[in-house]
């Protein structure tokens, strides 16, 4: 997990939910953080890196790399995946969050 340049955010430390430094970088899409899209989709990869998606896209340009603590400060509601396992996905089906394993082929 690569972090960005620190900086403060919004939030009381008290209230970060996650085990890692709030500065570490994590990979959305500009829908998401333009409120165009939400998130349906979160993945927190084996090597601990996380990815918050929409899955609305594929295309590279509209991704982006962002801190976890603006992530949090934005959607704080993502403190429910605080527990989900490297290797193990998350996502949006019927209004309802499903965990399964993450198939890396």
């Amino acid at each position: 997990m690569q972090k960005v340049q620190e900086h403060k955010h919004s939030f009381d430390p008290e209230d970060w939910p996650f085990d890692f430094d709030e500065n570490v970088g994590v990979v959305t899409t500009k829908f998401v953080m333009n409120d165009e899209q939400p998130i349906v989709e979160v993945l927190h990869w084996k090597d601990g890196d996380w990815q918050f998606m929409c899955n609305t896209t594929d295309d590279a340009d509209d991704g982006m790399v962002v801190c976890m603590g603006c992530l949090f400060t934005k959607f704080p509601w993502i403190a429910e995946f605080k527990d989900l396992k490297p290797g193990y996905l998350a996502y949006l089906d019927n209004k309802q969050w499903l965990v399964e394993p993450i198939d890396e082929m």
